[in-house]
This record gives structure tokens, sequence and C-alpha cells, in this order.
């Protein structure tokens, strides 16, 4: 609980957040050396009502009074993604990151954080490399090259967005 985070529950919304639930339980698993058997039972501990009621229905109790509707870590899994997930609304979502530029009355830090808060809506599938060179290619036609130019694997974002806004200026 201490490494997945207290405040990380969730409770079945936005239908986007549920990869970045599972990519952070999956990683609290694995930190933890939870076995996929331990994390099916243990993923209803995380979810916040009403989630964590429809997981308990869903899943077989323990001492297998209830058969439930999943047997497995990966039933459950796919059973989320089939429940949560709202193809429409992430695809409006990917779509918007996928065309994301800089707007004229926004600075370079503010561009990166916007791009930054939309991949987390859109439960984190740009990784930090494409999300960079979705930045490089969105910011102002003044610092694309110089940013192009300066931009490296160990570079952040917040550095290359400064990058940007003193070539901009």
């Amino acid at each position: 609980a201490q490494s997945f985070g207290v405040n990380d529950e969730w409770d079945g919304s936005p239908p986007a957040k549920v990869f970045q639930f599972l990519r952070k339980f999956s990683k609290a698993c694995d930190d933890n050396n939870i076995s996929e058997g331990e994390a099916f039972y243990i993923l209803q501990d995380f979810t916040k009502e009403p989630l964590k009621s429809e997981v308990m229905m869903v899943i077989p109790t323990r001492r297998a009074g209830n058969p439930g509707e999943v047997t497995s870590y990966l039933d459950l899994i796919n059973w989320m993604i089939r429940r949560h997930f709202d193809a429409a609304s992430v695809a409006t979502l990917v779509e918007t990151l996928n065309v994301a530029v800089q707007r004229d009355d926004e600075d370079e830090l503010s561009f990166a954080e916007r791009l930054r808060r939309i991949n987390t809506e859109c439960g984190f599938m740009y990784g930090k490399g494409a999300l960079k060179g979705r930045f490089v290619e969105g910011v102002h036609r003044a610092a694309r090259a110089t940013v192009r130019e300066r931009n490296t694997p160990g570079m952040t974002m917040a550095e290359l967005a400064r990058v940007a806004q003193t070539k901009g200026d």
C-alpha cells in the first residue's frame, strides 16, 4: 500500500485512468514481489466505491464459496478494461495529444505541462521519448530547430521546455 500510494485508489472514473491505475498497481506488485495470484485478491483493496463492490462481486472468494465471474488475475484485468475503458473518449484524448501545438498565448513550460496532463489523461500512452518528440514538433517554429538539436535522451521535458523558452524569446 505504501509503494502504491493511498491517494491513488481508483473508483472507476474517468475511463482513461484504467490504464494508469493498472500500470501503477502492477508496478507496486512487482516492486513488492506480489504474485499474480495474490494481486488477484488484493486489487480490491486499492479501489474505491463503487468499483470496490463491483470487483468483489466478480472475483471468487478465497474459500471458493462464490465461483465468481473471473478466475485469474488476467481475467480480472480484462474485465476491468472491458467494464471501464471508453474507447471513444480515449481516442479523442489521443487525437488531441497527437495534434497538440503550442498556442500563441502559451509559453513553452505551459505547453509541456499541457502535454503531460493530456498524456496522463490518456493513461500514459506516450513514453517519455515520444512525449518529448511531440513537444518538439508542437513548439513554436522559432524554437523548433534548436530544441530538436538540443534534445537528448537524458534531458527532462522541463529542461527541454526551458531551452525552447530561451531560444524562442
